[in-house]
């Protein structure tokens, strides 16, 4: 996962594959990645003379992502599931143009800061959740099958918010013993979107939205200021497009819509788990 630090061996159950790329007179890693070795981790090490290496490895890799594709029941030319996202997207733009708001949904929980959308009835966010990230699969002792667990953050990048959802991931990471991902919507769909919806389906997707602070207009034509749209609504089309395809592909998503603070309530749920 990029910006993960390196944990410990007892921080993994064996449900991943690890590649250590080492730059010749860099040990950095090494004591790390001997304990993973040490505690029968899957670890391919690849030795890089010099930077200039990196271009070679644009190309393993790429091969690398159409074997695994396959593997995985992926197609690996092809996106179809993140296709219909868009699709879906596009309707949710659609009905604004003509009804001047994107769909309303009626949140299962709304507190002072948030809206929680969800399929269980909760008294709290911390306890939304709780529940659902109790749904997380174990899998058979090869890690096969075993839930991994994806934060999809449709909220505005800056290093404060970075550092809260990766304190979260870690944390979930840590206490749940499962794989975790995070990413920045709508941009994750064109990296990780076709495997959210049309892998076996063991992804459990946690989506954080919030109106938008600053909201620039789009023109409707180049050169001229009428618009009929905001980058803000387009982005939250985005958003309502994902879950919505996530739940037709019967994936398990709990959405938590910020009405205030963002990283105060990232924060808030990280120590929940801690």
């Amino acid at each position: 996962m990029a910006g993960e630090e390196l944990g410990l061996p007892e921080d993994y159950v064996h449900d991943r594959l690890f590649v250590y790329l080492r730059l010749e007179g860099d040990s950095t890693y090494d004591n790390k990645v001997h304990g993973l070795l040490n505690d029968n981790h899957p670890v391919v090490q690849l030795h890089l003379k010099d930077l200039y290496d990196l271009g070679g490895e644009f190309f393993r890799w790429e091969m690398a992502t159409v074997i695994a594709g396959r593997r995985l029941d992926i197609n690996p030319f092809d996106q179809p599931n993140v296709e219909s996202a868009k699709v879906l997207a596009r309707e949710m733009v659609r009905g604004y143009h003509e009804k001047g708001t994107l769909p309303k949904s009626v949140p299962d929980l709304e507190t002072d800061d948030m809206q929680i959308f969800t399929n269980v009835l909760v008294a709290n966010a911390e306890e939304a959740l709780c529940q659902f990230l109790a749904q997380i699969k174990p899998g058979d002792g090869n890690g096969s099958g075993r839930s991994y667990v994806a934060l999809q953050a449709y909220i505005q990048p800056t290093e404060e918010s970075n550092t809260a959802l990766q304190q979260l991931r870690q944390t979930i990471r840590d206490h749940y013993r499962v794989a975790t991902t995070v990413g920045y919507g709508p941009r994750f769909l064109h990296s990780t979107g076709q495997l959210h919806k049309g892998d076996a389906g063991n992804g459990l997707f946690i989506q954080f939205t919030n109106a938008a602070e600053r909201d620039t207009a789009i023109p409707d034509n180049v050169g001229q200021d009428k618009s009929s749209m905001s980058f803000g609504v387009l982005k939250a089309a985005q958003a309502l497009g994902d879950r919505q395809a996530l739940l037709e592909g019967g994936r398990k998503i709990i959405r938590f819509h910020f009405k205030g603070d963002v990283i105060a309530a990232l924060n808030r749920l990280n120590q929940t788990l801690s």
